[in-house]
């Protein structure tokens, strides 16, 4: 798949690429499907491809959007592509069985970037997670799937929230860099109104003493993207 990005913006990483084959897994042919924050739109296009979905996308960086749609043009992949503020955007009456995020994750604490599309794709500020999972409570069907990545040292927050929108997480897994290193990286599957017990899948290791690991190569043999900058 051919991804065109920003030269100098927010262009996608291995996170996006380790959350698509997380999601793939949970996904069926003719759901109705929501990308929060789609960027130059990899993670949807990824699912759209693998699985025959209805997918819809949201994205409020202008430029971002615009990219989007020459990728999803390029790529032959059908979507609805709405250019707004997820949290002010009025979806009437839509419901959607699962709803995909990669989500800003990086606190005030991070140095900010100078670079403002930066920003607005990496800094929690601009979308913050508990009011994206409460507006996204509003949007999920009965049974519905919200299923995203985030910082990993924020795991206590994030099951806080989900808790107290009644969306349980019921599927995890834990990104670390080596096996000897702290995970960076949570995935996470949760169902509103779900009274599963939370599943904890092994673990992703991404590199060893020879590189990536057989894992990741195999998640990006999976993905097959390649970028130009633009």
């Amino acid at each position: 798949m051919q991804i065109y990005q920003p030269k100098d913006g927010y262009c996608y990483n291995s996170d996006t690429l380790f959350l698509y084959d997380f999601a793939l897994d949970f996904l069926k042919k003719h759901q109705k499907i929501l990308e929060v924050g789609s960027g130059s739109g990899v993670l949807g296009m990824l699912c759209a491809r693998d699985v025959e979905i209805d997918l819809m996308m949201s994205e409020k960086n202008p430029k971002m959007w615009e990219l989007c749609q020459q990728n999803l043009r390029v790529n032959k992949i059908k979507a609805e592509l709405l250019n707004g503020d997820f949290l002010q955007y009025d979806f009437l009456d839509l419901k959607f069985d699962c709803i995909l995020s990669n989500p800003p994750f990086y606190h005030n604490g991070v140095i900010k970037s100078v670079n403002n599309d930066i920003c607005m794709a990496r800094y929690e500020e601009n979308l913050p997670f508990e009011a994206m999972v409460q507006k996204i409570n509003t949007l999920l069907k009965p049974q519905g799937e919200f299923i995203f990545c985030y910082d990993c040292r924020e795991s206590f927050k994030v099951f806080g929230i989900l808790f107290k929108y009644k969306i349980r997480p019921i599927t995890i897994c834990y990104v670390h860099p080596k096996e000897d290193k702290e995970a960076t990286l949570l995935l996470c599957r949760a169902k509103k109104d779900s009274k599963s017990q939370m599943r904890i899948l092994p673990p992703i290791f991404t590199h060893n003493a020879n590189g990536f690991t057989k894992k990741v190569q195999e998640i990006y043999k999976r993905a097959n993207t390649w970028s130009i900058k633009c």
